[in-house]
């Protein structure tokens, strides 16, 4: 479990005019920087009971040049994935914005699922360097939401380097599961694949 570095706030000192509100030598101690940092990180420590965070990083190679895999696993995944894996997901939906940042897709899975629908939130999407970022939220309880960050980068062969970074919050004291972690990576993995196959049997698609 990983914690970015603490940040404390400025230090505001009591104004004077509210001073006599309180004892002289409690008023010193609730403006020395020592009493600041212990409140900091008193809070601080709270916060780390609160929120777990986990990160995970993959890679795959592919003979797919990064810009027909992002058109196809990005930019029209929503029309694609459903056609290409009508036994797992039903349709995916855009129930907020245009395609780019803020937008948000609901993606749908056929009756039997043990999820019936989950929602992504799109973060970034650059077409020139081929990123994207988006964030899965609407989660069950142990999850605050995991956020993915994909990048394609190309091979000197042509192909592609797939790269791959989930980060998981979790809430209160929850350790993640290797199930969990399993489920996803086969559920993003299955789609690379399927849309992967896709492309090589189909070479003018997204060219």
């Amino acid at each position: 479990m990983h914690f970015g570095k603490m940040r404390t706030p400025p230090l505001q000192p009591i104004n004077a005019s509210r001073s006599h509100l309180f004892h002289p030598k409690l008023t010193n101690l609730l403006n020395s920087t020592l009493f600041h940092h212990i409140v900091c990180i008193s809070l601080y420590s709270n916060l780390k009971t609160i929120m777990g965070v986990f990160t995970f990083t993959n890679e795959y190679m592919s003979t797919i040049p990064p810009a027909r895999l992002f058109k196809a696993l990005v930019l029209d995944s929503h029309t694609l994935i459903p056609k290409l894996m009508p036994q797992a997901i039903k349709s995916i939906d855009i129930i907020q914005g245009d395609g780019g940042a803020g937008t948000i897709k609901q993606i749908n899975f056929i009756e039997g699922n043990q999820l019936s629908s989950m929602k992504n939130r799109v973060d970034e999407l650059n077409e020139e360097t081929f990123t994207y970022k988006y964030t899965m939220i609407d989660l069950k309880d142990e999850f605050e939401y995991i956020a993915y960050e994909v990048k394609f980068e190309p091979t000197l062969e042509g192909g592609s380097k797939n790269k791959m970074m989930s980060t998981y919050y979790t809430t209160g004291d929850v350790t993640l599961k290797e199930e969990d972690i399993k489920v996803g990576k086969e559920r993003a993995l299955g789609m690379y694949k399927v849309a992967e196959a896709y492309l090589l049997q189909n070479p003018d698609a997204y060219a």
